[in-house]
């Protein structure tokens, strides 16, 4: 095989971030879009130290090249997901093993703004990578491949990001159970980007600070209450009463330090052309925010990305669950 492709799909957060690092749970979705990788053998094109990997995503602007520049991350990443893939095959070399791989693609998400970004990428390399070699990887195998690359790019991710990037669909994720798959209503989404990039691993790191790292903080306690009234919403799709835990769950975020300025403008915007909830989603300090609306409320969200448009952000729509 000359070439191969692999997917990974982005998410978004409805509710629970944050607190999910503390054992409480977080409901959340894939995205329709994310990234696709092609993998094609380069022959003749070798690394001085073995296996040289190229990443092209011009909608990104991100090139790499992991015998050029090592030290980059997204090197280290790749470099990460390729060893956990032969790791598994228990150390048996694939065909691209000591050779050259170049990967390129597209991407639908924008990047570092609370989307999944980094998963998606790296669910896209593992899979791509693990069809060059001819290997059937099952979803087990690629989030253990995709988890070595979010390692770089995060420490100690939640796991929550690769399990949707990988599996697709919504569920409700937890740090100790992993993420159990959840049937959500039809509903829409109007996403936002607020223009200003965030990491993830700052906003933790302010959460641990502003709470001292206690579970039973009154803020991380009333985001583990907004996800349990989301949960019964969605058992009883009820869209306003979601709406309503989402709004709840935007000021206990806000009361952490992880909003800003202009994501609360956002989400006010949007309350104010009629959504039925919004909050930011993902880490904060930046990224994206999102807008509850009814399934083909076309009207709605158009209002809602007018609000949004005018203040000169780049928006998007998306509708997800099954009815």
């Amino acid at each position: 095989m000359t070439s191969a492709v692999g997917v990974g799909f982005g998410k978004v957060i409805l509710l629970g971030e944050h607190a999910v690092v503390y054992g409480y749970p977080a409901l959340a979705a894939a995205l329709p879009q994310g990234v696709t990788l092609v993998a094609a053998l380069q022959p003749g094109d070798r690394g001085a130290h073995g296996l040289r990997l190229t990443l092209e995503l011009e909608s990104w602007r991100l090139a790499v090249d992991t015998a050029a520049l090592p030290e980059h991350p997204v090197s280290q990443a790749l470099c990460a997901i390729a060893a956990e893939l032969v790791k598994g095959w228990g150390g048996d070399a694939p065909s691209w093993s000591g050779g050259a791989v170049r990967l390129h693609g597209t991407a639908e998400i924008w990047p570092s703004a609370g989307l999944g970004s980094s998963a998606a990428l790296a669910v896209a390399a593992a899979r791509a990578l693990g069809a060059l070699a001819g290997r059937a990887l099952d979803d087990a195998a690629v989030r253990a491949a995709a988890s070595a690359g979010e390692r770089v790019f995060h420490g100690q991710p939640s796991g929550l990001d690769v399990a949707l990037a990988t599996s697709g669909g919504a569920g409700v994720f937890e740090r100790q159970g992993g993420l159990v798959p959840l049937p959500l209503p039809r509903l829409g989404l109007v996403i936002g980007h607020s223009g200003a990039p965030r990491s993830t691993a700052a906003m933790v790191a302010r959460v641990a600070e502003r709470t001292a790292g206690d579970r039973d903080d009154v803020r991380l306690r009333e985001l583990g209450q907004a996800t349990a009234r989301g949960l019964s919403a969605v058992a009883a799709r009820d869209l306003p009463a979601l709406g309503a835990a989402m709004d709840a769950a935007h000021g206990q975020l806000a009361a952490l330090g992880v909003s800003t300025d202009r994501l609360d403008e956002m989400c006010a915007l949007a309350r104010g052309a009629g959504a039925l909830g919004a909050k930011l989603t993902g880490a904060g300090g930046g990224g994206c925010a999102i807008a509850l609306v009814p399934p083909g409320a076309s009207a709605l969200a158009a209002a809602i990305e007018a609000a949004w448009q005018l203040r000169g952000l780049d928006t998007r729509r998306v509708e997800l669950g099954a009815g």
